[in-house]
Protein backbone atom coordinates (compact mmCIF):
# COMPACT_ATOMS: atom_id res chain seq x y z
CA UNK A 1 0.00 0.00 0.00
CA UNK A 2 1.75 3.33 -0.96
CA UNK A 3 1.51 6.87 0.90
CA UNK A 4 -2.00 7.72 -0.43
CA UNK A 5 -3.77 4.30 0.73
CA UNK A 6 -2.29 4.89 4.03
CA UNK A 7 -3.56 8.35 4.72
CA UNK A 8 -7.27 6.80 3.40
CA UNK A 9 -6.89 3.90 5.41
CA UNK A 10 -6.02 6.21 8.80
CA UNK A 11 -8.87 8.43 7.65
CA UNK A 12 -11.49 5.60 7.92
CA UNK A 13 -9.89 4.26 10.96
CA UNK A 14 -10.14 8.00 12.63
CA UNK A 15 -13.77 8.09 11.25
CA UNK A 16 -14.88 4.69 12.19
CA UNK A 17 -16.86 4.91 16.07
CA UNK A 18 -14.76 2.94 18.66
CA UNK A 19 -11.61 3.52 16.78
CA UNK A 20 -9.93 5.97 19.50
CA UNK A 21 -10.93 2.98 22.04
CA UNK A 22 -9.08 0.36 19.82
CA UNK A 23 -6.43 2.51 19.60
CA UNK A 24 -5.92 3.33 22.77
CA UNK A 25 -6.50 -0.64 23.70
CA UNK A 26 -3.31 -1.24 21.51
CA UNK A 27 -1.77 1.78 23.49
CA UNK A 28 -2.51 -0.13 26.95
CA UNK A 29 0.93 -0.54 29.20
CA UNK A 30 2.89 2.53 26.83
CA UNK A 31 3.86 5.41 28.77
CA UNK A 32 0.84 7.33 27.33
CA UNK A 33 -1.23 5.08 28.97
CA UNK A 34 0.02 4.66 32.17
CA UNK A 35 -0.99 4.85 35.74
CA UNK A 36 -0.26 8.19 37.12
CA UNK A 37 -1.33 10.19 40.78
CA UNK A 38 -4.11 12.75 39.83
CA UNK A 39 -5.03 10.46 37.06
CA UNK A 40 -3.97 9.70 33.01
CA UNK A 41 -6.17 12.13 31.13
CA UNK A 42 -5.24 9.83 27.87
CA UNK A 43 -6.75 7.05 29.66
CA UNK A 44 -9.50 8.45 31.15
CA UNK A 45 -10.72 9.26 27.51
CA UNK A 46 -11.00 5.18 26.80
CA UNK A 47 -14.99 4.56 27.11
CA UNK A 48 -15.35 0.82 28.86
CA UNK A 49 -16.92 -0.91 25.75
CA UNK A 50 -18.39 -3.90 28.15
CA UNK A 51 -21.94 -2.63 29.48
CA UNK A 52 -22.41 -3.01 33.45
CA UNK A 53 -24.68 -5.47 33.21
CA UNK A 54 -25.11 -8.00 35.97
CA UNK A 55 -23.74 -10.59 34.06
CA UNK A 56 -20.63 -8.41 33.51
CA UNK A 57 -20.61 -6.88 37.16
CA UNK A 58 -21.32 -10.42 38.67
CA UNK A 59 -18.22 -11.74 36.37
CA UNK A 60 -16.20 -8.38 37.87
CA UNK A 61 -17.20 -10.12 41.32
CA UNK A 62 -15.32 -13.61 40.88
CA UNK A 63 -12.74 -11.76 39.22
CA UNK A 64 -12.35 -9.08 42.02
CA UNK A 65 -12.64 -12.38 44.94
CA UNK A 66 -9.94 -14.65 42.97
CA UNK A 67 -7.37 -11.22 42.30
CA UNK A 68 -8.03 -8.56 44.47
CA UNK A 69 -9.66 -9.78 47.97
CA UNK A 70 -6.40 -11.27 49.01
CA UNK A 71 -5.05 -7.02 49.32
CA UNK A 72 -8.27 -5.05 48.75
CA UNK A 73 -10.14 -7.12 51.04
CA UNK A 74 -13.36 -8.70 51.20
CA UNK A 75 -15.10 -5.69 50.95
CA UNK A 76 -12.86 -3.42 48.83
CA UNK A 77 -11.75 -0.99 52.18
CA UNK A 78 -7.96 -1.83 51.59
CA UNK A 79 -7.83 -4.43 54.52
CA UNK A 80 -7.03 -7.42 52.78
CA UNK A 81 -3.33 -7.31 54.38
CA UNK A 82 -1.79 -9.07 51.60
CA UNK A 83 0.51 -6.19 50.57
CA UNK A 84 3.79 -7.40 50.37
CA UNK A 85 6.05 -4.64 49.56
CA UNK A 86 4.90 -2.91 52.61
CA UNK A 87 2.00 -0.28 51.08
CA UNK A 88 -1.42 0.04 51.72
CA UNK A 89 -3.86 -1.18 49.60
CA UNK A 90 -6.41 1.27 48.19
CA UNK A 91 -9.86 1.45 50.08
CA UNK A 92 -11.98 0.97 47.00
CA UNK A 93 -15.14 2.25 49.06
CA UNK A 94 -13.89 6.11 49.14
CA UNK A 95 -14.72 8.49 46.73
CA UNK A 96 -11.98 9.19 45.48
CA UNK A 97 -9.04 6.96 43.93
CA UNK A 98 -5.36 7.82 43.43
CA UNK A 99 -4.59 7.48 40.12
CA UNK A 100 -8.31 8.72 38.54
CA UNK A 101 -11.66 6.67 38.40
CA UNK A 102 -12.70 6.80 35.23
CA UNK A 103 -13.21 3.57 33.54
CA UNK A 104 -9.97 3.96 31.42
CA UNK A 105 -7.93 5.15 34.29
CA UNK A 106 -9.12 2.24 36.41
CA UNK A 107 -8.32 -0.28 33.57
CA UNK A 108 -4.90 1.16 32.81
CA UNK A 109 -4.21 0.59 36.98
CA UNK A 110 -5.27 -3.03 36.63
CA UNK A 111 -3.48 -3.69 33.41
CA UNK A 112 -0.66 -2.04 34.39
CA UNK A 113 0.05 -1.87 38.31
CA UNK A 114 1.12 1.61 39.97
CA UNK A 115 3.95 -0.50 42.01
CA UNK A 116 5.63 -3.69 43.85
CA UNK A 117 2.34 -3.74 45.73
CA UNK A 118 0.56 -3.31 42.99
CA UNK A 119 1.22 -5.48 39.72
CA UNK A 120 -0.11 -5.28 36.76
CA UNK A 121 -2.45 -8.01 35.68
CA UNK A 122 -2.48 -7.74 31.97
CA UNK A 123 -0.96 -10.37 31.11
CA UNK A 124 -3.05 -12.76 33.30
CA UNK A 125 -6.57 -11.35 33.15
CA UNK A 126 -8.37 -10.85 29.28
CA UNK A 127 -9.37 -7.34 28.43
CA UNK A 128 -13.26 -7.97 28.77
CA UNK A 129 -12.25 -9.55 32.24
CA UNK A 130 -10.68 -6.38 33.01
CA UNK A 131 -13.15 -4.51 31.84
CA UNK A 132 -15.97 -6.59 33.97
CA UNK A 133 -13.57 -5.90 37.41
CA UNK A 134 -14.51 -2.06 36.61
CA UNK A 135 -17.83 -2.20 36.40
CA UNK A 136 -18.05 -4.28 38.98
CA UNK A 137 -15.32 -1.97 41.34
CA UNK A 138 -17.69 0.97 40.46
CA UNK A 139 -20.19 -0.82 42.93
CA UNK A 140 -18.43 -1.16 45.43
CA UNK A 141 -18.53 2.78 46.40
CA UNK A 142 -20.09 6.25 45.90
CA UNK A 143 -19.91 7.14 42.24
CA UNK A 144 -15.82 7.82 41.79
CA UNK A 145 -14.72 11.22 40.36
CA UNK A 146 -12.60 10.49 37.86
Amino acid sequence: MGPAGLLLAALALAQTPGAADKAAAAGWGTPAMAPRRGGNSNAAKVANPVAATPESVASGRRTYRRMCALCHGAEGKGDGGGAGAGGTPADLTAGRWRYGGSDGELFSVIHDGTSADMQGYGEQLSETDIWNLVNYLHTLGPAHAP
